[in-house]
């Protein structure tokens, strides 16, 4: 299976089948919450956006001011939700990334005990993270 595809097995609970029209608006629904995660993924996944996550507002008022929902036609429960979704994943690859960095700097034996402080406060400071990665 390709890298940047995933497959989920969806159960649906009810009573009876959905109907065709209420099918088709979950599904114009759920394309529509595609597009908004892959636009917040494309526009707020780099460096440059990493003072913007925490705590995501910032990205939501970007968001709403772009006038991306009313494009759409989505409506605003399922649009901000798609927004703090993908930012949930952005920042938890923030975090992996993080802790990939600090046991990386635990095992390097190059760096002095003071070096390896010195890192581990960069990375724990988010302020001092993003300044240095910048």
């Amino acid at each position: 299976m390709p890298q940047d595809k995933i497959c989920k097995t969806v159960h649906q609970y009810s009573r009876g089948p959905v109907s065709r029209e209420d099918m088709q608006k979950l599904l114009e629904v759920a394309e529509d919450y595609r597009k908004v995660k892959n636009y917040v993924y494309a526009h707020f996944g780099g460096i440059g956006s990493l003072s913007k996550l925490y705590p995501g507002y910032t990205v939501q008022n970007e968001m709403t001011a772009s006038g991306y929902r009313e494009t759409l036609g989505l409506p605003s429960v399922y649009f901000y939700l798609a927004v703090f979704d993908a930012l949930g994943d952005i920042k938890s690859q923030w975090t992996r990334t993080k802790t990939k960095l600090t046991r990386q700097i635990s095992r390097n034996e190059n760096l002095t005990e003071e070096e390896k402080h010195y890192l581990r406060f960069v990375i724990k400071v988010s302020n001092a993270f993003e300044a240095a990665l910048n």
